[in-house]
C-alpha cells in the first residue's frame, strides 16, 4: 500500500528553498486531509494491514481476513504495552516478523507504568513514510510565521531533538529516546536545514543546565527568529541559564571560547560582548532570551494539561512573543498536528495512524481498558467530551490504550480539534478528594503571586499516613523566614479547600492532614532532573508535574539534600 510521497532530499545536503517547499507543501496536504480525512484513513488502514497481515501477530488474529476498520475492531483486542510487551521481546531476540513486515532497526525507550521501561520498535517504514512526514506539516506552519528567508542555522534553535550518538544497545539494536537520536535513516525522514549545526549535536554525559548554556553561546551573535521545543520548561530554563550565567557568556563571547575552550568556527566577537555588558550592568536581574536575540518573535512548545500551568513563566521570560504549539507526539506516535494559529490544540492527525476514542469516566483511576471496549471513530466525537486514547500506527503496536486523555474543542473541517488532557488517572485522591494539578497549581498561585514575588517551581506530594496528607515541595527563598512559611502554608491550604470541595470536606472531617510545606533550596527541581537524566531519563521522559501520583519523589529529595532546613 502506497501513501502519497514528498520530495526526496539528501539528508546531508538540505538547501533551505528544498526545505520551505517540502515543509509548506505537507502543510497543504495536512490542511486538505482536514477538509477530507476520508481517503487517508481508508489508506491508512490497510498500509497497517499490509504490514501486519504476514505477521506473527496476523497470523494469530486472522488478520488475512480482515478488510475494513469494523473487522479490524472485532478481531484486534485493545492491548496496552504490557501486553505488547512479549511481542517486543520476541523482536529484540531477532525474530523476523513478529508485529510488523518491515523489520525495526531501533527500539525507542520511554518510561513505562509497571516500572520497566517500554521499547517501541521503529521501521523505516514507519519512520518515513509517517513520522518524517509528520514533521514536516508541522514545521510547514512555523515557516509560515518567521517567512521563508529565515530558515537556516542562524535562524531557528530546535530545542525538540539533539543528535547524539547511538551509544546505547540491547540484543544489537539501537537505544534511543526521539528527543536524543542519531542520523536521519533516509531521505524521507526529518532533515532539516540545521541538521548539521554543532549547537543541535548533545552528548550523553553533557549535564542539562550546560547543554543549554553551550546552545546560548554558539548562538550568540545569531539572529534567531523561533525557538521550537517540547516542552516549556525547557525554554525557561534556557532564559534562567541566560540570566544565572550572563556574565560568563559576556566573557567568553569576548575571547571566543566556549565553556573555557577554543572552539573550532567561533570568533571572538568584542563589539557584541561590550553591548550585551552595557544591558548586564543596566539590568542585576540578569539578561533576557530578546537581549541575546532581539528579533526572536515565535516560541513554540506543548501548551496544555501540565506544560500549560507553564504559561505565566513562559510569558514572563518571553514576554510579548507569539506562542504555538508543538505536535501532541509520544514515543509511540504523533497524535495532532497544529496548521492554524490556535495555542493549544490542533486536528486529528489522521494520517498517521488508525484512532479510536472511549468516552471518558469520572471515576477513571487509569487502568486498562477492557480490551474489548466500545470504541467511537473520530467523526463521533463531541465538543466539549474527554476520551481515551487508543490507537494503531505502523509501528506495530495495533489499537494500543496509550493511556492519554484528550479534550474535544471543536473541528477543523471534517476532524476533531483535540487538546491533551493529561494522562488518564493522572492525580492523588486518598478519600474521593481528587485533587488534579489544575486545582494545586490554581491554589499555590493564588496563595504566592503578589505576597512574595515571582511564583517558584513546586509540586504537591501524596504522603501515607494515619490520617493521610499532602506536602508542598517549593522551592523557597532562604530570606523568607518562618512566619512567611506559616503565612503562605495556611493561605494554600485555604485556597486548595476552595479550588476542591471535596478536598475541603475530607480535611473538616480530620480524613486528610492539613497541608505541609516542604522548603526545597533555589534550583532544587534543576538537581533532580540532573539525577533522573543521570539515571537513564531521556530529556521528553523528564516532566515537571505540580502534583505526584506516588511519595517516590520524597525520597529523592532527602538522597538529594535539598530541603533547606531540617
Amino acid at each position: 500500500m502506497v501513501l502519497p510521497t514528498t520530495v526526496t532530499t539528501s539528508p546531508h545536503h538540505t538547501r533551505p528553498d528544498d526545505f520551505t517547499g517540502r515543509t509548506l507543501s505537507a502543510l497543504d496536504r495536512q490542511r486538505e486531509l482536514c477538509r477530507d480525512p476520508g481517503p487517508t484513513s481508508d489508506l491508512v488502514l490497510q498500509d497497517l494491514l499490509d504490514q501486519a497481515r504476514s505477521t506473527s501477530f496476523g497470523r494469530e488474529h486472522g488478520l488475512g481476513s480482515v478488510a475494513t476498520l469494523a473487522r479490524w475492531k472485532h478481531t484486534v483486542p485493545i492491548r496496552t504495552y504490557e501486553d505488547f510487551r512479549p511481542y517486543v521481546e520476541r523482536q529484540l531476540a531477532g525474530e523476523a516478523h513478529v508485529l510488523t513486515r518491515s523489520a525495526p532497526y531501533a527500539f525507542l525507550k520511554t518510561s513505562g507504568s509497571s516500572g520497566q521501561p517500554k521499547y517501541v520498535p521503529t521501521t523505516r517504514h514507519w519512520r518515513e513514510r509517517y513520522r518524517g512526514r509528520g514533521l514536516y506539516a508541522q514545521w510547514g506552519l512555523y515557516v509560515e510565521q518567521i517567512g521563508t528567508e529565515h530558515l537556516t542555522a542562524e535562524h531557528i534553535l530546535d530545542l525538540s531533538w539533539e543528535r547524539t550518538p547511538a551509544s546505547r544497545s540491547l540484543h544489537g539494536f539501537p537505544i534511543y529516546s526521539i528527543s536524543r537520536r542519531p542520523a536521519a535513516v533516509g531521505p524521507e525522514d526529518w532533515v532539516p536545514p540545521w541538521y548539521d549545526a554543532p549547537w543541535l549535536r548533545g552528548d550523553d554525559e553533557e549535564e542539562y543546565a550546560d547543554s543549554l548554556y553551550r546552545k546560548l553561546r554558539l548562538l550568540a551573535g545569531a539572529d534567531v527568529r523561533l525557538i521550537v521545543t517540547l516542552n516549556p520548561s525547557k525554554i525557561v530554563g534556557l532564559a534562567e541559564q541566560l540570566a544565572l550565567r550572563g556574565a560568563e557568556l559576556v566573557d567568553e563571547i569576548g575571547r571566543g571560547t566556549v565553556r573555557g575552550r577554543p572552539t573550532g568556527g567561533v570568533a571572538a566577537d568584542p563589539g557584541l560582548a561590550r553591548e550585551l555588558d552595557r544591558t548586564l550592568r543596566r539590568r542585576p536581574g540578569g539578561l533576557r532570551l530578546t537581549d541575546l536575540w532581539p528579533r526572536l518573535s515565535v516560541i513554540v512548545c506543548w501548551n496544555s494539561a501540565s506544560a500549560g500551568l507553564y504559561r505565566d513563566w513562559l510569558d514572563d521570560v518571553t514576554p510579548g512573543i507569539r506562542k504555538l504549539p508543538f505536535s501532541t507526539t509520544g514515543t509511540e506516535g504523533i497524535v495532532t498536528i497544529p496548521v492554524d494559529d490556535h495555542p493549544s490544540a490542533g486536528p486529528l492527525a489522521a494520517d498517521q495512524g488508525v484512532f479510536e476514542f472511549v468516552p471518558c469516566r469520572e471515576d477513571d483511576d487509569g487502568g486498562p481498558l477492557d480490551p474489548a471496549a466500545e470504541t467511537l471513530d473520530p467523526h463521533e466525537l463531541e465538543t466539549g467530551h474527554s476520551y481515551r486514547l487508543v490507537m494503531s500506527q505502523a509501528n506495530g503496536l495495533y489499537r494500543y490504550d496509550v493511556g492519554d486523555v484528550y479534550t474535544v474543542l471543536g473541528r477543523v473541517g471534517a476532524l476533531p480539534r483535540l487538546e491533551f488532557a493529561g494522562r488518564a488517572g493522572f492525580g492523588s485522591s486518598f478519600t474521593g478528594e481528587k485533587l488534579t494539578e489544575a486545582h494545586v497549581y490554581e491554589a499555590v498561585r493564588t496563595a504566592y503571586t503578589g505576597a512574595w514575588g515571582t511564583l517558584p517551581l513546586f509540586t504537591c506530594i501524596p504522603s501515607w499516613g494515619t490520617p493521610p496528607g499532602y506536602v508542598l515541595a517549593m522551592e523557597w527563598d532562604p530570606k523568607l523566614g518562618a512566619a512567611e512559611r506559616a503565612d503562605f502554608t495556611a493561605a494554600a491550604e485555604a485556597a486548595l479547600q476552595r479550588c476542591n470541595p471535596e478536598y475541603a470536606e475530607k480535611r473538616r472531617s480530620d480524613r486528610l492532614l492539613p497541608l505541609r510545606l516542604l522548603p526545597l533550596a533555589p534550583k532544587s527541581f534543576l538537581a533532580i532532573a540532573e539525577a533522573q537524566r543521570r539515571n537513564g531519563a531521556a530529556a521528553m521522559q523528564i516532566k515537571h508535574h505540580w502534583i505526584q501520583n506516588n511519595d517516590a519523589l520524597l525520597t529523592v529529595i532527602d538522597d538529594l539534600g535539598l530541603p533547606l532546613y531540617a
